[in-house]
């Protein structure tokens, strides 16, 4: 028993538009994960506004926290962003599958914005976990200070 031509093309169709589904559930990995480092960084933030601080020592760590979070802010953007772009490239192949004919150059620009905003994401993210890095050996470097006094 042959497989009917119709049957073939919907499967081609269905290959076409779920090879591209796992992308946006890899975005939303890395989103979940900058919305945790998110989360961590407010919970820093209350922490340093109970603690008693000197003055000079809480605006430089407000100031640290903020920049930490506007960063953080911007790759959850990204990501959001990456994720849309991709949902739009995966509509662009469905709909050139069923001959609805959206413009095939707007799966270029689709999967590009895509590509890019995830890779912006990924860039803030770099920055946010170096600025966590230097912060903690800067915590390390003057608790050692204090001990030696």
């Amino acid at each position: 028993m042959d497989t009917p031509p119709i049957i073939i093309d919907y499967a081609g169709v269905i290959q076409t538009s779920l090879a591209p589904v796992f992308l946006p559930a890899g975005t939303a990995a890395f989103v979940g994960i900058y919305a945790t480092r998110l989360g961590r960084v407010s919970d820093r933030l209350n922490e340093v506004m109970d603690t008693e601080l000197p003055r000079e020592n809480r605006l430089r760590q407000l100031i640290y926290l903020r920049r930490r979070t506007l960063v953080l802010e911007m790759a959850v953007i990204l990501g959001v962003v990456a994720g849309i772009c991709t949902c739009g490239a995966i509509l662009n192949l469905l709909s050139g599958a069923l001959a609805i004919r959206l413009q095939p150059e707007n799966l270029f620009w689709w999967f590009g914005g895509a590509i890019v905003s995830l890779m912006l994401s990924l860039i803030a993210f770099l920055l946010e976990l170096i600025a966590a890095g230097r912060s903690m050996l800067m915590q390390v470097q003057e608790r050692r200070r204090w001990d030696e006094r």
